[in-house]
């Protein structure tokens, strides 16, 4: 498989005294390469740092980001991140937890409900019961018969009464069905709100976090950013591209550099026109052999060539 990237070659080097910015991005993805492939991560400067790095200025690390390549700010937000998903996977964790008691107790209250039922329901038969062998006694103590159980009473006094019990139990019973549905719909309601109030809670939580997340995140790009551009003030460059201050430091540097060209020009010019000919120091700077008269042509070109320079028009 083909190494995408140089072997024997000192990309930091390279790096720190080139200023075109296409190439310094050419020479970093490289070197990241070259760094994941051999796994030299943590072992030499990060990319972050050595994207800084200009002539002599040479800042081993940048930020306490990882030191493998990848930027600080990157590495800071996921560090961020995983702490709000950790709180995040806690809070969710107490929510079900919380809901899941709820649903516990509902499920108990309802198996209460229904064990009290069936017991009421036993109560009342036996009270019905006993209400019957009661009335029979009192009827034979007056010397009135219920008749034979199943067989219509003997009498209007007993039909009465068997009527009355009846409708007693029957009452007994109703009151006892709507006693128990009222209890479950509690309890139901209860548990309702109570997982309602939980929600509400919950998503609150989640909502302030959400909000606590987005507010962290900002700032730390807002210090990542802050300290991005003091690190761009220091060298020239941010994330390897050259400031707009380092560019016009250097069309500063270039112009006074062809001025100085310039007035070197002019001046070895002056000498050949004053002494008649070309001095041995002014040739390399004119560009024509030591010795050369003015009456040569080449001093007619180079003094045009002098005009063209000061007018900006040197190619």
């Amino acid at each position: 498989m083909a190494k995408n990237y140089k072997e024997d070659f000192d990309y930091s080097e390279a790096i720190a005294n080139t200023q075109d910015a296409g190439k310094r991005q050419e020479l970093l993805a490289e070197r990241q390469n070259k760094i994941d492939t051999e796994g030299l991560a943590g072992k030499v400067a990060s990319n972050e740092a050595v994207s800084t790095w200009n002539g002599n200025y040479r800042p081993y690390s940048v930020s306490s980001g990882s030191s493998g390549g990848g930027g600080g700010a990157s590495a800071g937000a996921s560090a961020l991140n995983r702490l709000y998903e950790a709180a995040e996977q806690a809070r969710l964790k107490r929510f079900e937890a919380a809901r899941e008691r709820i649903a516990q107790q509902l499920e108990r209250n309802l198996a209460s409900i229904e064990s009290d039922y069936t017991a009421g329901m036993a109560q009342t038969d036996i009270n019905a019961r006993q209400s019957v062998l009661s009335n029979e006694e009192k009827l034979a103590a007056l010397g009135l018969n219920m008749g034979a159980r199943g067989s219509a009473a003997t009498s209007g006094a007993a039909e009465t009464s068997r009527i009355s019990i009846d409708n007693q139990y029957r009452s007994d019973l109703n009151a006892l069905g709507q006693a128990r549905l009222k209890a479950r719909a509690a309890a139901q309601d209860s548990a309702a709100g109570q997982e309602a109030a939980l929600e509400i809670d919950y998503y609150a939580a989640a909502e302030s976090a959400a909000l606590s997340q987005a507010q962290a995140q900002l700032a730390q790009f807002n210090a990542d950013r802050d300290y991005s551009l003091s690190v761009a003030g220091l060298t020239g460059f941010l994330n390897g591209t050259p400031t707009l201050n380092w560019r016009n430091y250097q069309l500063s540097v270039d112009d006074a550099a062809d001025s100085a060209q310039t007035q070197a020009f002019e001046q070895a010019l002056s000498r050949w026109k004053t002494n008649g000919y070309v001095l041995q120091r002014d040739a390399a700077i004119l560009g024509v052999p030591a010795g050369t008269p003015t009456s040569d042509v080449s001093y007619q070109n180079a003094s045009l060539a002098l005009q063209k320079w000061k007018a900006g028009y040197w190619y």
